[in-house]
């Protein structure tokens, strides 16, 4: 018999659903929704009625296509509430074997804790003796055994509320997930991932990028210059209305068109008739481009300086800009790669892109989970069991 689950994904932009159903070890996606976020600006909630209907709206749409109600949910949180912290426990092994006794001592070892936060704990690897990794060291011989964790921190503040919100939809929350971890370890156990990655999550609100360095997470730095600045721009100049500057963002305007075709754009008056006006596309584009570049250089100063030649990876709405890699690779010469959904996930060809590549990679995270209660230990952990090997360079 089939078991469903579900993952909703608060987003700054819109909320998206996903119920995936469960028969002997295998998942498929069977219902999606995704609603434009209503009183919530990705960090407030500004109208509490409006918040909830777009919520409700999003999960029913989910639920006729999958023809199920959902009861509980995954709530994947992608705001400033969210704290990323690594940590390290040791076990002295003394030289002998390591066995799975004693990975279960060692992820047992207890870590402070602030009340204030809500913690999940990823195993990202084992370190031997502080030189060499792996993600299966059972069966080395070492004096000192570490475990590295990741640590995801969520604010109580924004957990008793998303509690409230829930309870009011008749929705229990089995769990918070964060987009940053889920990426982490979509990534490291992509097959044709390459060692060293910076991801650029090019939001509505916010800037996420995620440096992965020897396949361990090596930077996290989340930056406010979404993608919503250059709607904004277009809003403050041309006098238009949000919806629209958002259609002229994704669907107009292009970075490599130099045609300079006219685009016809309604001048928005809360008074008045509706009035048009044409303005040149290469106008459009300027002011994106204006604060593309602006946007860019910020987020290029801010990487860690390192030799280490690293892939390039975008993913999020911003992402879908015309010629966004054309743009990129002419301005700041780094050739780069769109992470989205595979075709054949699930999810309807309308809304597989990349603005749904956060909900999707919690969704792999929590599909790809290890079924053997030895591996892991804390709610949700280590997934490969793949044996890897580095010289220990300033990892953390």
């Amino acid at each position: 018999m089939d078991s469903y689950k579900t993952l909703i994904e608060i987003g700054s932009f819109s909320i998206k659903t996903i119920i995936y159903s469960e028969l002997n070890h295998e998942f498929s996606i069977i219902g999606t929704g995704k609603t434009r976020s209503k009183g919530y600006n990705g960090e407030e909630i500004e109208n509490f009625d409006d918040f909830i209907d777009c919520i409700k709206n999003s999960i029913v749409q989910a639920e006729k296509q999958a023809n199920y109600i959902i009861k509980d949910a995954f709530i994947l949180v992608t705001n400033q509430s969210v704290q990323i912290k690594k940590t390290q426990k040791d076990l002295n092994l003394n030289g002998a074997i390591v066995e799975k006794n004693d990975l279960r001592k060692i992820s047992k070892i207890k870590i402070p804790q602030d009340e204030n936060y809500l913690y999940n704990i990823y195993t990202s690897h084992y370190k031997i003796d502080d030189k060499l990794i792996t993600d299966n060291p059972v069966g080395l011989n070492c004096n000192k055994l570490s475990i590295i964790s990741l640590v995801s921190m969520i604010d109580m503040k924004q957990i008793n509320l998303l509690d409230n919100i829930f309870q009011k939809l008749q929705i229990k929350i089995l769990n918070y997930l964060d987009s940053t971890t889920s990426y982490y370890f979509y990534l490291k156990n992509k097959p044709k991932t390459k060692t060293n990655v910076v991801l650029i999550d090019y939001g509505f609100n916010n800037i996420n990028i995620i440096v992965i360095k020897n396949k361990v997470l090596h930077f996290i730095k989340k930056i406010p210059q979404g993608c919503k600045k250059i709607s904004d721009d277009l809003v403050n100049i041309h006098n238009i209305s949000f919806d629209f500057a958002e259609k002229l963002k994704i669907s107009t305007i292009d970075l490599s068109d130099t045609r300079n075709s006219t685009v016809e754009i309604p001048i928005w008056e809360e008074f008045g008739d509706n009035k048009k006006k044409n303005v040149g596309h290469d106008n459009l584009k300027e002011i994106t481009l204006d604060r593309l570049d602006e946007t860019f250089e910020l987020v290029l100063k801010s990487l860690p300086k390192d030799k280490s030649f690293y892939s390039y990876v975008f993913t999020g709405g911003g992402s879908k800009i015309k010629n966004f890699y054309n743009y990129f690779r002419t301005k700041h010469g780094y050739d780069i790669q769109f992470l989205e959904p595979p075709k054949s996930c699930g999810i309807p060809k309308v809304l597989n892109d990349a603005s749904i590549m956060s909900l999707y990679s919690s969704f792999w995270l929590l599909t790809n989970k290890s079924s053997k209660s030895d591996d892991f230990i804390q709610k949700i952990d280590s997934f490969s069991s793949k044996v890897w090997y580095k010289r220990f360079v300033d990892l953390l």
